[in-house]
């Protein structure tokens, strides 16, 4: 079963968080994948995601709007460059 890409950014979170994604209930894992920064995160290439959420994260936290904004930091003109 493939997840969507919205659904590797809250599975992505949840490890960069040190969360288990088991915790969270349908009404809560729906909730933050409603979120709009949520979608926009998973535009974006994975590599870079997890380079900028590593960057974000901070003693288990990593607020999306902090995670978004390390995102445009890395690539602020919203291009991304080709990994491999």
């Amino acid at each position: 079963m493939s997840m969507s890409d919205e659904e590797l950014v809250f599975v992505l979170w949840c490890r960069l968080t040190g969360t288990d994604p088991r915790e969270y209930g349908v009404e809560e894992r729906e909730a933050f994948l409603a979120r709009p920064q949520v979608k926009e995160l998973a535009r974006t290439p994975y590599p870079v995601l997890l380079d900028a959420g590593v960057v974000a994260a901070r003693r288990a936290s990593l607020p999306l709007e902090r995670w978004l904004g390390a995102v445009r930091t890395v690539r602020p003109d919203g291009r991304y460059a080709e990994v491999g």
